[in-house]
């Protein structure tokens, strides 16, 4: 007679098996979660520069020419109003950089434009992240279009 043995837990096999499940899952689902938090910078620091551009271009259209240019990180006076939440340009950008308002309109031409200056508190921001918004912005090429590199940064232009 075969005497049966009762059996209590998992084989060493069970185990490796369900360890190996889990870590294939994990390696599909991380990037996921760390690509959403850099889309949320991106996103944010889009809808940013898009509220800043806003207030810029209403006072324009209701007063027929542009704030003068304030120093890097100081929202012109004339659109304070515009803010409920304080100074959007007080803020670092979410993707690094700091904001910065530039108004080089003379008689013969010019531009208008939202730049994001490196500073020793917030550096650049990396060429994936520059490009993604300038997708969310733009066009996604970075010397292109409206959103494009400029000098030592990256400048949104308003008018020109």
């Amino acid at each position: 007679m075969i005497e049966r043995t009762s059996r209590i837990g998992f084989t060493l096999l069970e185990i490796v098996i369900v360890i190996v499940v889990i870590g294939i899952l994990a390696s599909m689902v991380i990037p996921r979660f760390a690509n959403a938090q850099s889309d949320v910078r991106v996103a944010s620091a889009g809808e940013d520069i898009l509220g800043m551009v806003k207030a810029l271009e209403t006072y324009n259209a209701n007063n027929g020419y542009w704030p003068a240019e304030t120093a890097v990180g100081v929202v012109p006076p004339e659109i304070t109003a515009n803010f409920k939440g304080g100074n959007p340009f007080a803020k670092p950008c979410p993707i690094g950089s700091v904001y910065d308002y530039n108004n080089s309109v003379t008689s013969s031409g010019g531009t208008v434009s939202i730049s994001l200056q490196p500073s020793s508190a917030s550096p650049a921001p990396t060429i994936t992240d520059a490009l993604a918004l300038d997708s969310f912005l733009d066009d996604g090429v970075l010397n292109s279009g409206r959103f494009q590199t400029s000098g030592n940064g990256y400048a949104y232009r308003i008018s020109q």
